[in-house]
């Protein structure tokens, strides 16, 4: 059954209400036509509750979200802009272009800090959020009672006398779910083994955090601080404030006990709706094994975010420096999934 404004629905009874389903539901096509973000193909996505935007021409990332009306993801002053506008793919001009949205995926051949690598530049975080998609399709498909959503498509991440890889993405969700699905599949098109790395920049702001939410997370077995400038939050690394003007940022990796290797993060606000309301991520520990949690309590940069990754964001330099990378070999298809969703339940320690 659809579950619609509060009440569950048949194929039959939903189609007998509406002349168009595009009425209470479905997938809107289009492009932005001003600004920095001239040129942008998105993709809206209503699935009743649960709302979202897919950015065809920056990777199939996910931009602005909500769940009821509730805003999940945090948008960053930068503002959406087109690929056009990342011309400087060195350094930290990664930031000019950061949007943020609900997530942002990093790589694939660096993540973390800039840096230089047999001469050759690597910014912070990589460019595959900046790369269109290509073969995009859009679906919408009932099975039974049951209206499904899916879009999939590749994004090309290759250079001459370089890297050719190739990211295959589906995003799925269903008509009254709280849950977002992704599926993707890293493709080695190359004859040579490389190095990989991939890191999903989930960003959750404002009202899911305020300074009453709290972090939730499985069993820990480790937490430490990825700068010393986060040593003085191990503590607190949990708990939230109001925004502070010019505070640093703070960011923690965390390791946990999980037999199963299924790790679920909720970032909780008891405040929220009537009983409490939070942004949950799901995800494998052997596909990512990193986790950073990014606290950035700012004024106007008020986010926290979840970073499941294939390495520490150290940048690829440290990484072949201390043999931490992830390699994937010629020819090879290396799989991730991961879920982020809504629930209404505090998610037990």
């Amino acid at each position: 059954m659809a579950k619609l404004f509060g009440k569950e629905y048949t194929r039959q009874e939903l189609l007998k209400k509406t002349g168009n389903l595009s009425q209470v539901t479905g997938l809107k096509e289009y492009t932005f036509n001003s600004g920095r973000a001239k040129g942008v193909d998105a993709i809206d996505v209503n699935a009743g509750n649960l709302q979202f935007t897919v950015l065809k021409s920056r990777c199939l990332d996910i931009g602005q979200a909500s769940f009821r009306g509730y805003p999940i993801g945090y948008l960053s002053k930068s503002g959406l802009r087109a690929p056009a506008y990342f011309r400087e793919k060195k350094g930290i001009g990664y930031l000019d272009s950061f949007y943020g949205g609900l997530l942002t995926t990093c790589g694939l051949n660096n993540i973390g800090n800039d840096c230089i690598v047999d001469g050759r530049e690597y910014g912070v975080h990589g460019e595959i959020a900046n790369i269109p998609a290509e073969k995009v399709s859009v679906t919408e498909y009932w099975d039974e009672d049951e209206l499904f959503f899916e879009i999939s498509g590749i994004v090309r991440h290759s250079r001459f006398y370089a890297e050719d890889l190739v990211l295959k993405r589906k995003i799925s969700t269903k008509l009254g779910s709280s849950k977002i699905n992704i599926s993707d599949t890293i493709e080695n098109r190359d004859f040579a083994r490389i190095p990989m790395m991939l890191l999903y920049h989930i960003n959750l702001g404002f009202p899911f955090l305020d300074s009453q939410s709290e972090l939730i997370f499985p069993k820990l077995k480790k937490s430490w601080a990825r700068t010393p400038s986060a040593e003085k939050g191990l503590t607190t690394f949990k708990e939230f404030i109001e925004p502070v003007d010019g505070i640093e940022e703070e960011c923690f990796y965390h390791e946990y006990d999980l037999p199963d290797k299924q790790a679920r993060i909720c970032l909780f606000n008891p405040q929220l709706g009537e009983n409490g309301m939070g942004v949950y991520l799901k995800y494998n520990t052997e596909q990512l094994p990193v986790f950073v949690e990014w606290k950035m309590m700012r004024s106007r940069e008020y986010v926290c975010g979840f970073a499941p990754a294939t390495n520490y964001v150290t940048g690829r330099k440290v990484a072949l420096e201390k043999n931490e990378f992830s390699y994937i070999e010629s020819m090879e298809e290396k799989h991730f999934e991961i879920e982020i969703g809504i629930t209404e339940d505090r998610l037990s320690d």
